[in-house]
Formats: structure tokens, sequence, C-alpha cells
């Protein structure tokens, strides 16, 4: 075999190339065919001529078909693995868009929720705020709202006391103890000679000059030496704020705390009241003072002295902080007795009225004030408190009643429903504001406000068997309007003052222990109402002919020459609807 045939062969023999050989070795590849083929040719040639020359032709003969079928089958294969190399390059190809694809979609998909989410937090920011500003416009609508009833407030209670200085010297009977006292009204707080701080924040609150129970109890308060004073006017005159004056006007703020001043209330909420809306704006520039809350659930650890210059609370708790010495009753110089008829009356909380007053100094100044007092209850005091003097209501108790609330009674024997019924149908058609419905019983009071409630109304429920707690939530949240409808016993017919009431309804008329008509009760229920000068009404539902009796004697007692206090109302909501004042 001739050397170019041995390297032909050997090519032929030799191995498949790599599918991943690069363009440049397929190239080189096809080259050495080339040359392989030239160098058959040239082969073949020097065979025809040995031929002609008498070589061995059968071996020469087989050979070159060998070569041939080598050369041949060596084209396929480099031809399949050019294929096969263009194939695979394209599938590199192919997948490298893919991974290119798949990763732009990537980026593509992160950016827009990248987006999404860039969106997202601008519409919640946005959003909150939108919620703020409302928020804000909502706060100052209702500071607006608030500042504007506190100046109707005390436009109305300027109003209101200038109408009952109108016929003061008529209505207010002033009794000294002293005849020779040269003690007189005081047509103004300047002339009280008032220590700066107090008479600005009596400014504050609204004061202008005294009210007519305040000309005639204030230069008594304030006198030097002290007086004791039973006073006595209407519900709304201002009788809070002259004896809370009083106390502040003796204190002296010392450090730690000695308790000068004790104030005492029937009821729990008329304490809060006085503290919150009395003592506090008053005391508003008296830095250091202390005061202490004496109710149910306030707690003082065994043996440990109060550190407060005023207690105010009610008759139960400070008779068992005195027992304990908790306060110490020794520089008290002023005992306030709120609300003092049922203070001191028998069918009230006259045990421990006397036990505080047996604690009390001898040199301690006594207050007693109310709308009502009766005979009885007035020689009572007399015999409590060392010479007082009294100033009282002189021309009867139809003078107690203010005549800016309108009175009616109605009749629900024959109603379907009666008397509950004919309530839950006079709230479906009035739009009222605030309103306090006074029932006889827990039980009535409970049935009251299910029923009430149970039909939609925003109702509170208060009366002894309710947590002390929840009933300062009740009154603070009725106070701030956030409940319309206040459903309670006689635990919050006196002294408890809420601006927007304009509705009273006696579910029960008001008896005593006995059953006899409660006058007094009745007089502070409706006293809810028509605060400041405001029109207020008051409606009486009538279950059965005692009640009828029982309302008959209460006209009688308040009424003069036979006069109707008390209109009759028909059975029809629609029609009382256009006699109620609110």
């Amino acid at each position: 075999m001739s050397e170019t045939e041995q390297e032909t062969t050997a090519a032929t023999e030799s191995p498949a190339p790599e599918i991943e050989e690069t363009t440049t070795a397929a190239t080189t590849t096809e080259e050495e065919t080339a040359t392989t083929s030239a160098g058959k040719k040239m082969s073949s040639d020097g065979d025809e001529s040995d031929d002609e020359n008498g070589g061995d032709d059968a071996s020469d003969t087989a050979s070159d078909t060998d070569n041939t079928h080598n050369t041949a089958n060596s084209k396929v294969r480099m031809q399949a693995h050019l294929i096969l190399a263009k194939v695979n390059r394209a599938e590199k190809a192919s997948g490298r868009k893919s991974i290119d694809g798949e990763e732009e979609e990537a980026k593509a998909a992160s950016k827009s929720a990248a987006e999404a989410e860039a969106d997202l937090e601008t519409a919640r920011i946005a959003s909150e705020a939108v919620a703020v500003a409302k928020s804000k416009r909502e706060k100052e609508n209702l500071k607006k709202k608030s500042e504007s009833t506190e100046e109707l407030s005390k436009r109305l209670q300027k109003i209101a006391l200038d109408r009952q200085k109108e016929g003061r010297q008529e209505r207010l009977r002033v009794i000294q103890n002293d005849e020779n006292s040269h003690l007189h009204s005081a047509k103004t707080f300047q002339e009280l000679k008032l220590p700066p701080h107090l008479l600005k924040a009596l400014f504050e609150m609204g004061f202008e000059r005294p009210s007519a129970i305040q000309e005639e109890a204030l230069p008594r308060i304030l006198a030097s030496p002290p007086r004791n004073v039973i006073g006595q006017a209407q519900s709304g005159s201002g009788k809070t704020a002259a004896f809370v004056l009083g106390m502040l006007f003796r204190m002296d703020i010392d450090s730690p705390a000695t308790t000068q001043a004790l104030c005492v209330t029937p009821t729990r909420e008329l304490a809060v009241q006085i503290f919150e809306k009395a003592v506090t704006p008053m005391a508003a520039h008296m830095a250091g003072l202390k005061v202490q809350l004496a109710l149910a659930g306030e707690t003082m650890e065994r043996g440990k002295k109060l550190d407060a210059h005023m207690v105010v609370g009610t008759p139960g708790k400070v008779v068992d902080w005195l027992k304990r010495r908790t306060i110490d009753a020794k520089r008290i110089k002023v005992f306030v007795l709120d609300e003092a008829d049922n203070m001191v009356a028998e069918s009230g909380h006259r045990a421990n009225s006397l036990l505080i007053k047996k604690q009390m100094p001898k040199k301690c100044q006594s207050l007693l004030f109310s709308a009502t007092f009766t005979s009885e209850v007035i020689g009572f005091a007399e015999k409590m408190v060392y010479n007082p003097d009294k100033i009282l209501i002189e021309s009867g108790p139809e003078f107690l009643v203010l005549d800016v609330i309108k009175q009616l009674w109605i009749d629900c024997q024959t109603y379907d429903g009666g008397r509950l019924q004919f309530l839950e149908d006079i709230y479906s058609l009035l739009t009222i504001g605030q309103s306090i419905v006074f029932v006889g019983s827990k039980r009535d009071a409970d049935d009251v406000h299910r029923t009430l409630t149970d039909s939609g109304y925003t109702c509170s429920l208060l009366h002894g068997g309710v947590d002390n707690d929840e009933r300062d939530r009740t009154m603070a949240a009725f106070r701030a309007n956030e409940s319309n409808v206040l459903i309670t016993t006689n635990v919050l017919a006196r002294g408890v003052d809420v601006d927007n009431v304009c509705l009273v309804v006696n579910y029960d008329v008001p008896v005593n222990k006995e059953g006899d008509p409660d006058f007094e009760t009745y007089l502070h229920r409706i006293g809810r109402t028509g605060r400041f000068g405001r029109k207020g009404t008051a409606i009486n539902l009538i279950a059965d002919q005692r009640s009828i009796a029982v309302l008959a004697a209460i006209e009688a007692h308040f009424s003069t020459d036979g006069k109707e206090m008390i209109a009759c109302a028909p059975p029809d909501p629609e029609a009382l609807a256009e006699m109620i004042e609110i």
C-alpha cells in the first residue's frame, strides 16, 4: 500500500471528532478529506500504470474497493458530526435565548411587583393622610360645637340668673342669726375681696356677677369669723359654685397636705360632678392643690394618712375613713353637706351625717345647701349646725319649680301595651337630644332598658345594682353625648347636671317608702331638664288610679290658687309630639 493510502486508512479509522468541536476544527477536517481524495486519485493512476506493466490486479482491486467504502463512510460520519455540531450550537443558542428570556420576564415581573407595591404604599399613605385630615376636621368641628355649646350655656346661665334676680327680694328670705350684723348682699365678685386666682377662675368659668343665692350666701360664707349657712335655691342657680368657692377660699396649700375641707353628697355621680365641674376649674390657678374622692371602690392603705387638702365623697366611705383615721379631721375648716335635705332627713343619710358632723372641730364652718327643705328638716338642721344664717325660698314651693319646664301627664291604662309600649312609641316618633327616664325599681329599670335597647336605641342603665366602675363609665358616656337615653332610679334624681337633657320621663310617679307622694324627689327629677334657662319637658306616665292621686297631690303642693301645673295629654304619641317642647 502506498504511503498516501496508509494515511487515508489511518484517517478513516481514527475516532470521530467530539460534538463540541469548533467550526474551525470542522473546516480543517474538510480540507484533510479533500487532500485524501486527491491522494486516492493519484494512487489510482499509479495502479493503472502498474496493470499496464503486469502488477497484482486482484489485490489492488480489493484494496481500491475497501478504500472507496471507507471514504464514503467517513464522509457520512463527518457530515453527521457537522450536522450534530450545528444542532448542538443551535440548541445552546436557543437555551441561552430561553434563559435570557426567562431572566427578562423575571426582571419585568419583579419590576411590576415593585411598582405595584409602591402604588399600594402610595395609596396607603394617601388613605392615612385622608383619614388624619378627616379626623382633624371632625375634632375641630367637635371642638367648635363644644365651644359653641359652652358659650350658649354661659349666655343662658346669665339670662337665667338675671331672671332669678328680678324676683329675688320676693323669693329669697334671709334670716341672720346676728341681727346686728353688717353683712349685706354682694352685687359683684370684686366686692367680695377674693384673691386674684379665684377671681380669674370665676371669670374663666363664665360667671360675670353673682346669682341671687350667691349674692346673699357668699358674703356670709367668706366672712371673718366664718358663718354657718343653710341655703336654699332653685336647681341650676349656682349653689355648688358658692360652697366650692367657700372651701377654696379657706385653703392653705401645704406639704405634706393636711385635709382642710370636706364635702359630702348622697351619690357618687354628684360627688364626681362637683369635683370635675366645679372644684377642678375653680382651682385652675391653685398649683399644688390635692383633692381626693371618697367613693366606694377607692382604697387606702391601712394606717396611712390621706394626702389631700380637700375630700369630696359619699357618706359611707367618709365615715369609714374617719373611723380608720385615714382622714385627719382636726384641721378641717369647712364642712359641706350638698343636697342637705336628703343628707339629714330621717329617711336619708341622717345617721352617717351625724357621725361625720361629730368628728368636725368645734370652730369648723358648716354649709348646708339644697333646692328643697321641709320645715322638719330645717328644724333638725338648726340643731345640727350652731347658729346658722338661713337663706330660704320665702314665697312658697311654687317658686322652686322652673317655669321653663313644661309638665304633662298621660294616662296609659287603656293604651295597647301599656306604659312600656307607649314609651317605645314616643322614642320612635320624636327626635330627642338627650333624655332621662326615672323608674321606681331596679327590676323595672332593667326591663325598660332591655326593651328600648332591643328596639335599636342607644341607652344607658344606672342604678344601685350596677358596678361602681360601670356607673362611672355610664355617666361619663352620657355627659359626652355618646348615649341618648339614660334609664335610672332616684340615684340620679339629685344634683346631677347634664346641659343637653331636654326631656325627663317619670315612668313611675315618685313616692316615699310609705307610698305617699314624694314632693322633693319629683322636684329634683324634673329639675334635670330646663337647665340654665333652656326649655324642657317632663312627662309623667300613669299606670293606675293610685298614680293619678299621687300626681294630683304633687300638683296641689307646688301650684298656687288651684292653677294647673301639670297638663293632661292624650295617649297618642303623634299628638304628644306636637305638645312637647324640646
